[in-house]
């Protein structure tokens, strides 16, 4: 009998292009990302006195730089999946399916609060607010989808096991697109812009 272990990675980028980030930490509103563990923040400053400035340096400095298919803000996702062949002769079988998630959210970060017009302020927290409503929705998709490859591999032999890692990457970016499709981006997710 041999006996080997298989991995390999799926992973996913949901680019947002609306403004919709999280609400200021004196909020009392509870995190759009409360109840999905192990999620690494990663922040990017901007800058600006009045809507259009900050709106601009988001634009500018974002980490993908915003084209027609990037956007302000993102959530990247990795599943590592792998499994163990177990070889009997000339049969071959799939076990012990596993999958792990990682996910990384990438948001603008205001460092000159300060300096900031009412009406520019008013904007940064809407604007913050619903980023992070609509980034938090790509991470509850990958957080609810993480165990899918387990699921699909139970039935998987040795020749099909990556089809199936790759069927399930392929389904759940297909979820992830009809979220942005369904929130026009996190357009739709955007809290009005109080003064």
């Amino acid at each position: 009998m041999i006996e080997s272990f298989r991995s390999l990675a799926l992973l996913a980028v949901a680019p947002a292009l609306a403004i919709a980030p999280m609400p200021p930490a004196s909020a009392q509103a509870p995190s759009p990302f409360a109840g999905i563990p192990g999620l690494k923040f990663e922040y990017y400053d901007v800058e600006g006195r009045t809507s259009a400035e900050i709106y601009a340096s988001m634009r500018a400095r974002s980490p993908n730089g915003v084209t027609d298919v990037g956007g302000i803000a993102k959530t990247a996702w990795q599943i590592k999946v792998g499994w163990r062949e177990v070889r009997r002769g000339k049969q071959c079988e799939v076990s012990d399916p596993l999958a792990s998630l990682s996910i990384t959210i990438h948001l603008p970060r205001l460092i000159n609060q300060s300096e900031v017009s009412e009406e520019g302020l008013a904007f940064w927290r809407a604007a913050i607010a619903g980023l992070e409503i609509h980034e938090a929705g790509h991470a509850r998709i990958a957080w609810e989808h993480r165990h899918d490859f387990n699921r699909a591999a139970v039935n998987a032999g040795c020749k099909t096991i990556s089809k199936v890692a790759k069927a399930t990457q392929a389904r759940i970016d297909a979820i992830q697109n009809a979220y942005d499709r369904d929130t026009n981006h996190g357009i739709t997710q955007m809290p009005p812009i109080e003064r």
